[in-house]
């Protein structure tokens, strides 16, 4: 996939292992939490911290209440005010969810972007097969991943090819072209995570950027190749809520970072935990509820991860 044809418009806890090499699955290195010796900010970090633990346990009426008591110390903060949204939109989109005590749901952020999840038809045909055809990428409706790790994992089902690799582009929301990384494919159908390579990009916090991602199925003919294409955004995390996600087991973080609308990251950590948990059929249905939630195809839902 050309470039000029879109105008350049937590620790490596897993590693999924394919056919011709192993491809990292990354969650963020979180910030350490900056020490202030005021009274009222040691409170508000205790009612900031209160209110993540609660969202954690899904006892989100209560993680409330600890929000809105911060925000009662600081009026207007941002993260606090942040906190109360995402907890109020996931009760208000899946109520069920939220009186489940396995079930896990996503509410991705309000703010849309342009995109193409579903690659469409080619000039010359793809060098696709079986049932399922088309790349596809797992995102939100909304095009848009939000992620706290600066070399974040994205997540694709690549049908079965003849392709040999795939291609991952990434761009600057000004459309300056950052990465053009290749992925080794094995041919297979399946679910792929491929993280954006630390040697040559790192996503800066508050910062949106363009992804394409290409099947390699012509090299010399690069604007034949099926793709998808969709937005990431690095969070500007709140340091109570990193303290508080570094602290906790993977399988216990996992409401938190759904309801904190870490897309990227909900995805990785389930995949962690599928890794050190292969038949815990528990965890194998928290990843297909989420990915339904956000609209993915029920058949792709249940394609096996890459190794």
């Amino acid at each position: 996939m050309s470039a000029h044809r879109f105008g350049l418009s937590w620790l490596v806890l897993g590693t999924l292992a394919m056919g011709m090499g192993a491809l990292p699955v990354i969650l963020p290195s979180l910030p350490a939490v900056a020490q202030n010796p005021s009274s009222q900010t040691s409170e508000f970090d205790r009612y900031m911290q209160r209110g993540y633990q609660l969202t954690a346990k899904r006892d989100y009426q209560s993680a409330l209440v600890n929000f809105r008591r911060a925000l009662s110390l600081r009026p207007g903060n941002r993260y606090a005010l942040t906190a109360i949204s995402n907890v109020e939109a996931y009760i208000a989109r899946d109520r069920y969810a939220a009186q489940s005590s396995n079930r896990l749901t996503f509410v991705p952020t309000n703010r849309g972007m342009p995109g193409q999840r579903v690659a469409g038809a080619t000039r010359f045909g793809e060098c696709t097969q079986g049932s399922l055809t088309k790349i596809v990428a797992l995102v939100p409706d909304n095009n848009l991943g939000m992620t706290a790790a600066a070399n974040p994992s994205l997540f694709f089902f690549v049908p079965q090819s003849t392709a040999k690799s795939a291609e991952l582009m990434l761009l600057s929301e000004a459309g300056d072209l950052l990465l053009t990384q290749q992925v080794p494919l094995n041919g297979k159908a399946g679910i792929l995570p491929v993280t954006v390579d630390a040697s040559q990009a790192k996503l800066q916090p508050g910062q949106k950027y363009q992804w394409i991602f290409s099947l390699t199925c012509k090299p010399n003919e690069p604007d034949a190749n099926p793709f998808v294409t969709g937005w990431i955004e690095r969070a500007e995390l709140d340091s109570n809520l990193a303290q508080v996600i570094t602290t906790m087991p993977a399988a216990d973080r996992l409401p938190l970072l759904a309801t904190s609308q870490l897309w990227n990251d909900t995805l990785a950590t389930l995949v962690e935990l599928q890794q050190s948990n292969p038949n815990d059929a528990a965890i194998k249905q928290q990843w297909q509820d989420v990915l339904k939630s956000a609209g993915i195809d029920p058949q792709i839902v249940n394609m096996p991860l890459l190794r």
